[in-house]
């Protein structure tokens, strides 16, 4: 585990007392952090006129696929959510368990997409349950992990950019991989998707010819969640660099292809850099989205991705796989 050493300890206050400040929009309920705690067996992102279709429930805002792959084939129902419900309490009350924080959800002028805050219940349980990592309290992979799902839910869900808190409006900043970098009104306009695939090939993801609306649903029904974690944090602030891991349970379809249930995962690496209210002013991802498209299509093998092999190399399954191959020639 990462530890910070005790030059660092100014830094990381630092961090902290910005949280503190932010924690003190949040509600009771919001104001729970994430505690060390065992990992738990699981079962089987821009401004617009309008939002896109009603959702199923507001805990199934953007990602509204089935529970199971062999399931009704849509959304939760209203049964199904009061069950996913108790059984985030059931686990948090057994296991001490804490849900991620996601600031400046309270406000009587916020612009809501949907009409109203999200509820993040399905993706939390998931989250908790499905999670490789359970970071420390106050520790910096925390506050960061919490800092970017207060982005990610301010980017999906409030229409005006200049209510998003978690960034510098004015000079916040965002690419992929070395591609266009969109200002902050720019990333508002055309979504989360559309920035972080920007540069794909055009048979990937031709974000010219893809809306705001449109990105979103090309992903409606293929997760029921789609849980984001912290891995590592490897520098303070205010340039913090970070690995991070994305996934979700092919239960649903995309572009026509059914899932199975198969664990769908994405690695990547970022770097951030936040001012002294811990508001991001300009964000740097890294990552290989077209390798994860592939398996959503059926054109690859969701175990491809497994531990971060399509950027890490076949070597993180084990092995000497080129020196392997070398031998096997001769």
């Amino acid at each position: 585990r990462h530890r910070h050493p005790k030059d660092l300890r100014p830094t990381a206050m630092l961090f902290s007392v910005a949280a503190a400040a932010v924690a003190l929009v949040l509600s009771p309920q919001q104001l729970a952090h994430h505690a060390h705690a065992p990992r738990i067996s699981s079962r089987p992102v821009f401004m617009t006129a309008e939002a896109t279709a009603e959702p199923a429930s507001m805990a199934q805002t953007i990602m509204r696929g089935p529970l199971e792959p062999n399931g009704s084939g849509g959304p939760l129902t209203k049964e199904q959510m009061v069950a996913v419900k108790a059984e985030l309490e059931e686990i948090k009350q057994k296991y001490g368990l804490k849900e991620p924080v996601r600031g400046f959800m309270e406000g009587e002028d916020i612009e809501w997409r949907y009409g109203g805050p999200p509820d993040y219940s399905l993706t939390n349980l998931l989250f908790l349950k499905e999670r490789t990592k359970a970071h420390p309290e106050g520790s910096l992979e925390l506050i960061v992990e919490n800092l970017v799902k207060t982005w990610e839910m301010e980017r999906s869900h409030k229409l005006d950019p200049n209510q998003h808190q978690s960034v510098d409006p004015a000079t916040f900043t965002i690419a992929a991989n070395g591609w266009k970098k969109f200002n902050n009104d720019e990333a508002n306009e055309v979504g989360n998707y559309n920035v972080l695939m920007a540069g794909c090939p055009a048979k990937v993801w031709d974000m010219n010819s893809i809306s705001w609306e449109q990105s979103h649903e090309k992903f409606h029904d293929t997760f029921a969640a789609f849980p984001w974690e912290v891995l590592e944090v490897f520098s303070p602030p205010p340039s913090v660099a970070f690995t991070w891991r994305h996934w979700g349970t092919f239960t649903g379809s995309y572009e026509g292809n059914k899932g199975n249930g198969e664990l769908v995962e994405m690695f990547g690496f970022g770097v951030a850099k936040v001012n002294d209210k811990l508001q991001l002013i300009d964000v740097d991802i890294f990552y290989k989205p077209e390798t994860f498209i592939q398996v959503l299509r059926g054109e690859r093998k969701a175990d491809d991705l497994k531990n971060g092999q399509d950027i890490m190399g076949p070597a993180v399954a084990g092995g000497c796989p080129h020196f392997e191959a070398l031998s096997k020639s001769k």
